[in-house]
């Protein structure tokens, strides 16, 4: 692995931390899946799972199917 997981896990503590805590309280409550937002996010950029552009229509296949 090329990356700290440590690094990772503090980046996203940082931003839960400054997250408003009703849309933590909602998440949580509404069970919102957050996978799904994620792959939505990750389409968006147009990169692939090894973080190479692939462009728009490739990465649909790549993530939301």
């Amino acid at each position: 692995m090329d990356e700290d997981p440590l690094h990772h896990f503090e980046e996203i503590r940082g931003m839960f931390s400054v997250m408003d805590g009703e849309i933590l309280r909602f998440i949580l409550e509404a069970k919102i899946p957050l996978e799904k937002f994620i792959r939505y996010e990750l389409a968006s950029r147009g990169f692939d799972k090894d973080h190479k552009w692939v462009g728009f229509e490739k990465v649909e296949e790549i993530w939301l199917k």
